[in-house]
């Protein structure tokens, strides 16, 4: 957009991504533990940081791994629920039809809603 206001065409992406319900995703997929929880972590700040109220991370089911359970599968959730009351609201696993799941929604403190440690990830 010419002459458009500084922020105002990030401001009409994030309108219409709400609008039609769109969220960022990242998908941690071939990621060792410690990478995919470096990325959930700086995912989630530059999200909370861009005023994102949320949004869906991907970790996979990981059925080879010990279990038929992967390590993203136990690790990104446990993450996440550490950071609940902080930077996260609250999260909700997204079970599919067949009673497993490999991704999450998380919903993200706004920023002016966050006050020193509170919002520390």
């Amino acid at each position: 957009m010419t002459g458009a206001a500084p922020g105002t065409v990030d401001r009409l992406r994030r309108g219409l991504a709400r609008l039609l319900g769109l969220v960022p995703v990242l998908d941690l997929h071939g990621l060792g533990v410690a990478d995919a929880v470096r990325a959930t972590e700086r995912f989630l700040e530059e999200a909370a940081a861009e005023g994102r109220d949320q949004v869906r991370i991907v970790y996979g089911k990981g059925r080879r791994g010990p279990g038929g359970v992967g390590a993203l599968r136990v690790a990104i959730p446990d993450f996440v629920a550490a950071r609940t009351g902080g930077l996260v609201l609250r999260f909700e696993r997204q079970v599919e039809s067949d009673g497993h799941d490999g991704s999450m929604r998380v919903w993200l403190r706004r920023p002016h809603e966050c006050t020193g440690a509170r919002c520390a990830t």
